[in-house]
């Protein structure tokens, strides 16, 4: 990707990897973080000083269409991402997530050459109030590229990134740092995850297939087994899922068109069929996810 790039809630993890990754790449390209949080965005121009940021909310739509002007490409990675949150509060999990995708989708109609949308594998068979703002958000996307003659809109759909605000490592380790023993909801859950790095991979992926939703194919594990590895002489306790959680994820439904390329899934293309469950997927090595926590720490 090169030119001028704004990145909506890119203070957060997913934010600093794309940047990381053009300064040490070098992309031909200049940044504007568009963030709500003005302490966040102080402290990602300390450690970005190049940049550019913008004070502002997706839910603003006046705001977000001035900010837009003279980009070459938007990643609308601003979100509310907390289940359990969203599940208490989902008219702001609404607002933000689904009012303020459309209004970064109508922002940059004719305005934007391209845009890429961040969605999850809680989108895919969605139960939860965060996974059915997200499909909305893929169908919004997806929409708009069909009447737009100019702006390509595409997707990137994947499951958590290790280390990122709000998962699970930072917390099992406050844990052990306490002497508690680490919460796991369900011995026999498991979960995708990549690095910040794959993440930025995977938005590059989806940058190339205008019209479709992205999905890599990523490696899965127990979450007993990554507490064991991370963890090994700490105990744990089962807490139980919590409302509408599930068991395994899902990156690609049986019911959604979709096509199986070399380097992972299009969504929206090809026949039905395919299925990607963590439950079935290629087990993650814990030499791979050591790589993968090496490169979220060194973006701390």
């Amino acid at each position: 990707m090169n030119g001028q790039i704004l990145i909506t809630g890119g203070t957060g993890t997913l934010g600093h990897a794309i940047m990381t990754v053009a300064q040490r790449d070098g992309w031909n390209c200049r940044f504007t973080i568009y963030a709500r949080s003005e302490l966040r965005l102080a402290q990602t121009k300390h450690k970005f000083p190049r940049i550019r940021t913008i004070i502002g909310d997706v839910r603003d739509y006046d705001r977000l269409a001035a900010a837009v002007v003279g980009h070459d490409t938007v990643i609308h990675a601003a979100a509310l991402k907390r289940i359990p949150e969203c599940e208490a509060n989902p008219r702001e999990c609404y607002l933000t997530n689904i009012v303020g995708s459309e209004n970064v989708a109508r922002a940059c109609l004719g305005n934007v050459g391209t845009v890429i949308g961040i969605s999850t594998d809680k989108a895919c068979q969605a139960v939860t109030t965060y996974g059915a703002s997200k499909l909305i958000l893929e169908s919004i996307f997806l929409s708009y590229d069909k009447i737009s003659k100019y702006t390509n809109y595409s997707l990137v759909r994947y499951g958590n990134v290790v280390a990122s605000n709000g998962s699970i490592i930072p917390l099992w380790e406050k844990q052990y740092a306490l002497g508690n023993r680490l919460t796991i909801t369900d011995i026999g859950m498991t979960r995708f995850w990549m690095s910040p790095y794959d993440a930025v991979k995977s938005i590059d992926h989806a940058y190339c297939n205008a019209g479709y939703i992205y999905v890599p194919k990523v490696s899965s594990c127990s979450m007993v087994s990554l507490a064991n590895h991370l963890f090994p002489s700490c105990d744990f306790q089962e807490v139980g899922l919590r409302s509408n959680e599930k068991l395994h994820e899902d990156l690609v439904s049986v019911d959604e068109l979709s096509s199986d390329c070399e380097c992972g899934f299009l969504v929206g293309i090809g026949s039905r069929g395919s299925s990607y469950r963590s439950s079935i997927a290629e087990h993650l090595r814990m030499e791979n996810f050591d790589r993968m926590l090496a490169d979220a720490r060194e973006l701390e």
